[in-house]
């Protein structure tokens, strides 16, 4: 073998090696996308994160972009009867059990979900029910109500506001994303 054929050899295994390394950059980059973008995005949705709340039976909770939560009644065995309002019309009305939920979908997407928590038992027509709710931004619906404070025509057992948006944390999902993928890029060198 001369001194030309070793040459050419390590060329060619040099631009093969640089396509492989390319190769792996390109993965790579599509996997930081693939993880980064969605996570990054869905933080910004969350409206009502675990609020707890409590209604009297008859009472109706103000939700932002202009949704009401209304109370109807409570069974004896702690079944409870919940509304939900937009725009003065029932978009949704369903009789939950104790510990169940209660979920409003638009077009494949939770808008709303209501856990039942506890039920308090008072007198024959009054019962004082705990509940969870997650809210999300429906995107038909303008943004416009998120003053934090209820509706003219509901009110609050608690008397006070509704509590406030919180910071978006697409700050932190960003750094976890940048850190991750440098961790997993590191650790893929390390196995090639």
């Amino acid at each position: 073998m001369n001194l030309c054929d070793a040459k050419e050899i390590y060329k060619l295994e040099y631009k093969f090696n640089t396509n492989i390394m390319q190769m792996r950059r390109q993965v790579l980059s599509l996997l930081l996308w693939l993880f980064l973008i969605p996570a990054g995005s869905a933080a910004s949705d969350v409206l009502l994160n675990g609020t707890n709340i409590y209604l009297a039976t008859g009472d109706s909770y103000g939700l932002y972009q202009g949704y009401i939560l209304s109370l109807k009644s409570v069974s004896s065995d702690g079944s409870v009867w919940l509304q939900l309002d937009s725009n003065n019309q029932m978009v949704k009305s369903e009789i939950v059990r104790s510990y169940g939920s209660f979920v409003y979908n638009k077009t494949n997407r939770t808008i709303l979900s209501v856990k039942v928590d506890k039920v308090y038992s008072g007198s024959s027509d009054q019962a004082l029910v705990s509940f969870l709710l997650y809210q999300f931004k429906d995107s038909d619906m303008p943004l416009s109500n998120q003053s934090g404070t209820l509706p003219s025509n509901t009110h609050d057992t608690r008397n006070d506001e509704l509590p406030k948006l919180k910071p978006p944390r697409e700050p932190v999902i960003w750094a976890l994303g940048i850190f991750s993928v440098l961790g997993l890029i590191y650790i893929l060198r390390k196995l090639w």
